[in-house]
């Protein structure tokens, strides 16, 4: 959704994982000496006016320190680009700031779905997906997925190995052993035939 946001606006988004990569002051400090233009380099090759929007994807598993340091920037007058950040809980050191514009963004309810889907009992739907509006679309465009097989035990082998022991207790014998056995048979009565002529 962020991500449509910014594009409908005629921006060009900048993706980062607040999670991963904002961990300490030095983090803060790169992401500020990297984004001091509001154009990307690839929005000046290919010739076009967009400017670069920041996504910080998010940003409520990031460290503290680097939430403050994050917010310096922010009310600074050094920031020249937009800056997009989601969240599921609002970290404290972005509320009741004046440059900073919370909005929160609620799952829609079955019912304001269902009128898009008119084929489909949605309520069910909701249910089986535990109202997770991603997952309900995910099955509406691709079906029901299979699920998955339970894990395997802990054995020196590799997970495809264990895989394989795990399906032997469902087959009375091995059709690759099978394949092999009657490969060779079939070379063994090749060469017979060959020596005796």
């Amino acid at each position: 959704m962020a991500l449509a946001s910014i594009r409908s606006c005629g921006m060009e988004p900048l993706e980062i994982n607040a999670t991963q990569t904002m961990r300490s002051h030095e983090d803060v400090a790169r992401l500020v000496a990297s984004y001091r233009n509001s154009r990307s380099i690839t929005s000046l090759i290919r010739g076009d006016t967009k400017t670069s929007c920041l996504l910080l994807d998010e940003i409520d598993g990031s460290d503290s320190h680097a939430q403050r340091k994050l917010v310096e920037w922010m009310v600074s007058s050094d920031r020249t680009l937009p800056v997009l950040m989601t969240c599921n809980e609002v970290p404290r050191t972005f509320k009741n700031l004046e440059k900073i514009d919370v909005i929160r963004c609620y799952p829609p309810k079955p019912s304001e779905l269902s009128s898009l889907f008119p084929h489909h009992d949605v309520h069910e739907l909701a249910r089986q997906c535990n109202h997770d509006v991603r997952r309900m679309l995910q099955r509406l465009q691709y079906g029901q997925s299979d699920a998955l097989p339970p894990p395997a035990p802990l054995t020196k082998f590799s997970p495809e190995v264990n895989e394989i022991i795990r399906q032997k207790h469902w087959v009375q014998t091995d059709p690759l052993l099978d394949a092999l056995a009657r490969h060779r048979g079939t070379l063994g009565n090749e060469r017979s035939s060959q020596t005796s002529s």
